[in-house]
């Protein structure tokens, strides 16, 4: 993006942790210009008052001035970095502005995955100590990633056509013509139409009215508002026009449709949600899944009840994929809005989703008009919970500690006391203790030194070998356990160090996972189970 001026420098200033500097306030605000990349997981921030939902791979070009803020359910089970800079005029002698050129003052791009390696590897030392030449290469390596602002004479007749769609999905509950949408276009009326056709196989209008339903079925299963209310929500003056519309593409009216969601074909992108509907007796049509973080037992589970699983790279979904699924209900906790905009134009989207898993009970017993099963469930978890609590409580001292430490490719991070649903189910339904000088910053994933788990010395240790599509943890591993520090550990001289799946830990604390994650607590504390490798 510089290199449409080529008088402008950009000087980088500071490069800091994203994660430990979100940690610390959940309000940040820029006074520099600033880039973005996140290294590892994902997590949903506020961006100038814009949810966005960052990923591994995503680089986060965002203008000075700019407000972030992390939502409220928010865990910080992710790692990158914030690089600000300043920008220099050399004709001017003098600092500039440096503008991403959209009206939200901000700009996403995924860029590849060798690119996030190359910067992580680059940055692996202390952030606060980064000579000049390291974070100017930094800088310049991600500037250089991200695409430059393309022409409007320069769109190709896709793009053009992608522009009258984007308008109607921004603006699907308004008034709008053929002609109003071609003028977007640049083109005739029946010339935008034709081309239209051959790319949506639909007439733009048809289009359109697709595009309204489906938001009309989000609202039905989303709120208790009156049709003739979401009607008028939808972009419907006239309400029986409406239903009929309804109809003819659903195949029932609305009060039906409400009723009868559990027997539309549903994709979920979480496999965490999916456990939740085969314990309400409800099949999923398909389920997003990665294979190298799909339990075994969940494997089984799906096969046994015939569930298409549609297998994924870590962090990717795969729209086209899923849409061919053709289904008549998408689920997700949380989507990059790219990925969102996508599904929409093909099937209602549930997004935004509960992220504690009694709260997601509720919201799944409430979709498939389940509720009284869903209180059933919600008890019998907590009763069990409740009996591990007894049994561990009777078995060790009260000040005994445990940590949950997560080992990755180029350190340690400990899981805070309500970072994740294991973290939670560990330290405050169970009742467990952390450590007491690690206890700060309850809801990240936190930087760990081997000096720093030397001096915590917990009673019980539990290790993640973080599993990533994208690197290897096996040499961090190695080092952990040949280390003098680990020599020294109170867990490792009892034998009471224990090690644990990603994919079923941090994944998978649902249903069905969350009896598979309790019995593996109690295997692992009441009968002393232990492994000296992984």
């Amino acid at each position: 993006m510089l290199d449409s001026n080529p008088d402008w420098l950009a000087h980088c200033t500071e490069i800091k942790d994203l994660a430990k500097s979100l940690s610390k306030q959940s309000s940040m605000h820029l006074d520099q210009a600033s880039l973005f990349l996140v290294t590892d997981g994902q997590a949903t921030l506020s961006i100038n008052g814009h949810e966005e939902h960052i990923i591994f791979g995503h680089l986060i070009a965002i203008a000075s001035g700019s407000v972030i803020q992390l939502t409220k359910t928010n865990h910080l089970d992710f790692s990158g970095y914030i690089i600000s800079f300043n920008t220099y005029d050399m004709k001017m002698k003098s600092l500039c502005d440096w503008d991403v050129n959209t009206t939200t003052g901000y700009y996403v791009q995924r860029v590849p995955e060798t690119v996030v390696a190359d910067i992580r590897i680059s940055l692996a030392e202390n952030t606060d100590h980064l000579n000049t030449t390291i974070k100017q290469y930094v800088l310049y390596h991600l500037l250089k990633e991200l695409d430059p602002e393309q022409q409007t004479d320069e769109y190709t007749l896709e793009q053009r056509i992608e522009r009258t769609v984007t308008y109607m999905q921004q603006k699907y509950n308004q008034m709008m013509t053929r002609n109003e949408l071609a003028a977007i276009a640049g083109y005739s009326p029946s010339y935008y139409s034709r081309k239209f056709i051959e790319i949506y196989r639909k007439t733009p209008i048809e289009y359109l009215i697709h595009y309204r339903i489906f938001r009309a079925q989000e609202m039905l299963l989303l709120t208790d508002d009156l049709s003739k209310n979401i009607a008028k929500k939808a972009g419907f003056d006239d309400v029986q026009y409406f239903s009929r519309q309804f109809t003819r593409i659903v195949g029932h009216s609305p009060r039906k449709f409400k009723k009868m969601v559990a027997q539309y074909r549903i994709c979920f992108l979480s496999s965490a949600h999916a456990e939740i509907a085969i314990a309400f007796g409800v099949i999923p049509h398909c389920v997003v899944v990665t294979n190298s973080l799909t339990p075994s037992y969940q494997k089984g589970m799906f096969h046994q009840w015939g569930v298409t699983l549609l297998d994924t790279p870590q962090y990717v979904i795969p729209q086209d994929i899923v849409v061919q699924q053709q289904p008549d209900l998408i689920i997700s906790a949380n989507l990059t809005e790219d990925t969102k905009q996508h599904f929409r134009s093909a099937a209602p989207v549930l997004k935004g989703l509960p992220h504690d898993l009694k709260s997601l009970i509720c919201f799944f017993g409430e979709l498939f008009n389940k509720a009284g099963q869903a209180t059933q469930m919600i008890d019998e978890l907590t009763a069990q919970v409740d009996l591990l609590k007894y049994k561990i409580q009777n078995h060790i001292s009260s000040n005994s500690t445990v940590l949950y430490l997560r080992v990755e490719e180029l350190g340690y991070r400990y899981v805070g006391e309500s970072s994740c649903d294991t973290a939670i189910l560990l330290y405050k339904e169970i009742g467990l203790q952390m450590p007491a000088k690690l206890r700060t910053n309850e809801k990240s994933f936190n930087s760990c030194s081997l000096q720093q788990l030397e001096e915590a010395n917990p009673a019980y240790l539990f290790i993640e070998k973080r599993v990533m599509d994208y690197y290897n943890a096996d040499l961090s591993l190695s080092t952990l356990q040949q280390s003098k520090q680990w020599a020294n550990l109170d867990a490792v001289k009892n034998k009471r160090v224990f090690y644990v799946d990603t994919g079923l830990w941090i994944n998978n604390c649902s249903v069905f996972g969350k009896r598979e994650i309790m019995r593996q607590i109690e295997q692992s504390i009441l009968g002393g189970a232990y492994s000296t490798t992984q």
